[in-house]
């Protein structure tokens, strides 16, 4: 596999050979194949293409290789991760400041299995701002994304008696600059970042990463809202089946998606997000949607109640109104979930 470095924009590629086995199963095809992946994109690419290095603009970085009896040698070799419980329990903060206690780590006797619920929510702030040009056509051409970087990751038990308590609370320290901090849909403060003057409980983006690798591992159900999103900024895969997206799991086929906001309204009667996004708070809340999914689907009223909340959302432009005070809902579908205490 090699892995290149394009200088002249600062970019690094893969080129991977993907093996028989994936294209048997997806392409009905018995051969290897190499993949280019450069960020989200891929495509296919020849053989010799693979080995024309011009060093003018490819410069290797890396070249791994496999053996080619591997895979049938040690098909049924488990892997075993080397990270191990003791990451997710672990309570060091690198900032210097006091820092405000808003999480409980796990207790010894707390242990997750395949199945168990973690709620998670994480909030972002932008390192630089996008670039763009009009085109002589009057077209907006985008010359450089902006780009995110994750700034806070909050994980909540999903069931026991501390269903709702968070065990992570991370933010995320920075060296970088950081260009704007969305205040008001992440939260995050200036300074709260920093290592010499943040309170916050901060970490570094590499041992949060492995926090939640661990629970990916062990099998954990994420719940939350706009996962998708989250998950590939935070740079993560999870399979499909350890995901509970609140975002879909109230959403009618082809139709436009709802915002946590709304849904917590509309079902709970209640105003979340009033002035700012708290992660911990918009987890909580994503647990409770999901229970309240699953009591509604167990009544066979799921159906009843999306068609409700489209046509209550269709009424109120989406929005929640400000008259309302974010006291009662308009949701009809059973009895609003309890609170998580």
């Amino acid at each position: 596999m090699p892995l290149l470095c394009l200088p002249a924009r600062e970019n690094i590629i893969s080129l991977i050979n993907v093996g028989a086995g994936y294209h048997e199963r997806h392409h009905s095809s018995g051969m290897s194949h190499w993949y280019v992946f450069n960020d989200f994109t891929v495509h296919s690419v020849k053989e010799n293409e693979v080995g024309h290095m011009p060093i003018n603009w490819k410069q290797p970085c890396m070249l791994y290789y496999t053996r080619k009896d591997i895979a049938l040698k040690y098909k049924d070799l488990k892997v075993i991760s080397p990270i191990t419980e003791d990451i997710i329990r672990k309570d060091t903060s690198i900032g210097a400041a006091a820092r405000l206690k808003t999480f409980t780590p796990l207790l010894d006797s707390e242990q997750f299995n395949a199945g168990d619920i973690v709620a998670m929510d994480a909030e972002f702030v932008t390192l630089n701002q996008e670039e763009a040009e009009i085109r002589s056509d009057g077209t907006r051409a985008t010359i450089r994304p902006s780009q995110r970087s994750v700034a806070r990751i909050s994980c909540l038990r999903g069931q026991g008696p501390m269903e709702g308590v968070a065990f992570i609370d991370d933010y995320i320290a920075t060296q970088e600059q950081v260009v704007d901090y969305l205040t008001q849909f992440s939260g995050i403060q200036p300074g709260d970042l920093d290592v010499t003057v943040s309170s916050k409980h901060l970490t570094t983006l590499k041992a949060t990463y492995q926090k939640l690798r661990l629970l990916v591992d062990k099998g954990v159900i994420f719940v939350g809202h706009g996962l998708k999103n989250d998950f590939r900024v935070i740079n993560l895969v999870v399979p499909q089946e350890q995901v509970r997206d609140t975002v879909l799991l109230f959403q009618l086929r082809n139709k436009r998606m709802l915002s946590l906001r709304f849904l917590a309204w509309h079902f709970f009667g209640e105003t979340i997000q009033s002035e700012t996004h708290d992660s911990i708070e918009d987890a909580k809340t994503a647990l409770r949607l999901y229970r309240k999914f699953l009591e509604l689907r167990q009544r066979d009223e799921i159906n009843a109640a999306l068609t409700e909340l489209y046509e209550v959302g269709k009424k109120y432009s989406w929005k929640v109104p400000k008259d309302n005070g974010g006291t009662g809902g308009h949701s009809n579908a059973g009895t609003p979930a309890a609170p998580l205490d």
